[in-house]
């Protein structure tokens, strides 16, 4: 696959995330619980975006990259389910949900290998440039477990340093829910009740 093509993908699905999440910030913006997490959630997201739209300026246009669609097609799938989903009404815990398995997918792993993949041509590129941020990760695990709901808690067990190491995935392919727990959404009312 070339070098191009491959960057030119996961810059896009990074993209898509990212103006999930600055969707999310929107909708939720009246909750400050949760906003600033949706706000930083969505520059990481463009931060990556940016840095493998400046990988794809510096790397050799005619270069090759191990093919990568296979990985791509579920991360695209799960990208364009979100995507539909968000045209309807959407509550917090769907969001967190949401949130939750984007994160648990394998899209910044991806395109941190592919990176590192095409390095050795390359000058020298931070490694802090795909490095997991694990402040809003953390962040993320305090919100759904205060707005999320039990389910929401279980799937966002692994967002733990300790236990991304472990399976991904396998909750990407669940379907979402059309609406959140009841104890989630009490939650979420008395999230609104703190302005």
């Amino acid at each position: 696959m070339r070098i191009h093509a491959a960057l030119e993908q996961l810059s896009d699905l990074e993209e898509r995330v990212g103006r999930l999440y600055t969707h999310f910030y929107g909708k939720f913006s009246d909750l400050p619980a949760v906003a600033g997490l949706w706000w930083e959630m969505a520059l990481e997201e463009h931060e990556h975006a940016g840095v493998l739209k400046m990988v794809r300026e510096l790397a050799d246009p005619t270069g090759r990259v191990a093919d990568i669609r296979d990985r791509l097609r579920p991360l695209q799938a799960l990208i364009q389910a979100c995507e539909r989903r968000v045209t309807r009404d959407i509550t917090l815990s769907e969001a967190l949900t949401m949130a939750v398995r984007l994160e648990r997918s394998e899209l910044d792993r991806l395109g941190r290998e592919t990176v590192q993949a095409i390095g050795r041509s390359l000058p020298a590129i931070p490694r802090s440039a795909f490095a997991p941020h694990e402040a809003h990760l953390e962040r993320l695990m305090r919100t759904v477990r205060k707005f999320g709901g039990e389910e929401v808690a279980r799937e966002a067990w692994d967002l733990r340093p300790e236990a991304r190491a472990g399976k991904r995935g396998a909750l990407a392919r669940k379907p979402f829910r059309t609406r959140g727990t009841a104890a989630g959404q009490k939650r979420e009312e008395k999230g609104r009740g703190r302005e």
